[in-house]
């Protein structure tokens, strides 16, 4: 059976990749999943191909006795705490996050509001292949409900989280809001907070003509320089569907996605000691942020939905990846861009220190990531054979392979999706952290080479 769910939900191009009656097919495997008489909360981001993917999902999900609560364009977190407010039974969120504008996808919400666990995906994929859709008779089909009440509700929430006092100092921020749902969010929020607030990106538009959704740095030139260019004390970047954001400092310098987790860390701990959930991937910018914070680390497999579980099940002060996807479990668990936002501004209007000296304060280490070709039908005994070479080693193997050394780690990951291992190397010395990568590299294609 072919994997219909990624890390992160499914993602394809409407024009090319499936047939026009995915959607449709797509609706009916959820709606017979959660079963007649079930309500499901959906929204969509800006993507131009959001209605009709949307209403074919819809059309489906309706088919199969289900009804429909659609908040409209909304960040993928709004989806997300529908479901928990509603008491609904789940979730659909129409969206590819940070995917090109061609791309379009979906992502299921279980009904605690966190991201689906992939057992539960798998039921749906089995749905639909077997193609056993559950229609309901003519007059039992489901209900479809607007509901716009919902984004407000969530902005309510997170400003009732963060409410800031006279002691503050007043931040001016620019926020580049990726033309996707984040501008009728982020701006209001941090306005209401007491912040100089300026935009770039904010008009909704599928199309992206302002940068690729995705808030990397090679992307995010225009709110680097608007930074610089309007004295800001902050750069705020969202991703497509506003679950994630990634920061720029007074200075204009990208601050990547490990380094802002770091302080987010360094931030919780300081109010309470606790464990922090992170992913086998996270640098040690982190890991040793937070030891030396007398935190607690949890490492998980890579994703967001195994992060918000595990950081349930230990009770954990924050948790998330270094994308940019931060869970504060205060306020749900889940990836909340938005939340994440204001958490930065928090931190940085209660601290003496900006921004650019709280990541300079930060251990050191250099990452570098790589990629090396694998037949899929080698993957598996691929990575048995580098357990055993490095056997003298410490070996983590809940997602891959990662090796740790005293001052270096490498991680080899095979693709779900493509033949390839991902490699990342990170060392204190950049130059270790080079030899690492290209040693593991050899590593593997003896391996390979040796297999076939």
């Amino acid at each position: 059976m072919t994997r219909l769910f990624g890390t992160n939900g499914i993602r394809w191009r409407p024009d090319s990749e499936k047939d026009h009656n995915f959607p449709v097919e797509l609706g009916l495997a959820i709606g017979t999943y959660f079963g007649k008489g079930s309500t499901i909360c959906m929204g969509r981001d800006t993507r131009i191909t959001g209605p009709v993917i949307s209403a074919g999902v819809a059309s489906g999900i309706l088919s199969t006795g289900c009804s429909i609560i659609d908040v409209g364009v909304v960040p993928t977190p709004t989806v997300q705490y529908g479901v928990r407010i509603l008491g609904v039974a789940g979730g659909v969120m129409i969206t590819a996050s940070h995917n090109p504008p061609e791309f379009n996808g979906l992502k299921c919400i279980d009904n605690d509001g966190t991201e689906m666990a992939r057992d539960k995906e798998e039921e749906i994929e089995k749905i639909y292949y077997s193609k056993e859709f559950q229609y309901a008779r003519w007059d039992e089909v489901g209900k479809f409900k607007a509901n716009d009440e919902i984004s407000f509700a969530h902005m309510d929430h997170i400003s009732s989280l963060i409410v800031p006092d006279s002691g503050w100092k007043k931040l001016k921020v620019v926020i580049d809001c990726s033309n996707g749902p984040a501008g009728k969010f982020t701006p209001k929020i941090l306005r209401d907070m007491g912040c100089d607030v300026h935009t770039i990106n904010a008009q909704p538009d599928g199309m992206f003509p302002g940068r690729l959704p995705e808030p990397l740095e090679k992307n995010l030139s225009g709110l680097m320089n608007a930074v610089v260019n309007a004295g800001a004390d902050l750069g705020i970047a969202h991703d497509g569907d506003a679950d994630r954001a990634t920061f720029v400092d007074e200075k204009g310098n990208y601050i990547n996605g490990d380094e802002s987790l770091a302080v987010f860390t360094i931030d919780s701990l300081a109010t309470e000691k606790g464990k922090v959930v992170v992913p086998v991937n996270t640098s040690r910018k982190v890991i040793d942020s937070i030891v030396e914070n007398d935190g607690e680390v949890e490492l998980t497999p890579i994703g967001s939905p195994v992060i918000a579980r595990r950081m349930k099940m230990v009770n954990a002060r924050v948790g998330g990846e270094g994308n940019g996807g931060v869970i504060f479990p205060e306020n749900m668990l889940c990836r909340d861009g938005i939340m994440t936002a204001a958490k930065m501004v928090e931190i940085l209007a209660t601290s003496d220190l900006k921004l650019s000296e709280m990541v300079e304060n930060l251990p050191d280490y250099t990452i570098i990531r790589s990629k090396f070709t694998c037949p899929d039908d080698l993957k598996t005994k691929v990575l048995d054979d580098v357990k055993k070479a490095m056997s003298d080693l410490e070996v983590i193997d809940i997602d891959g392979v990662k090796i740790e050394g005293e001052n270096w780690w490498v991680l080899l990951r095979p693709s779900g999706t493509e033949p390839i291992f991902r490699v990342t190397a990170e060392a204190k010395d950049p130059e270790m952290a080079q030899n690492k990568l290209d040693e593991f590299k050899v590593l593997l294609k003896k391996i390979i080479e040796e297999l076939s």
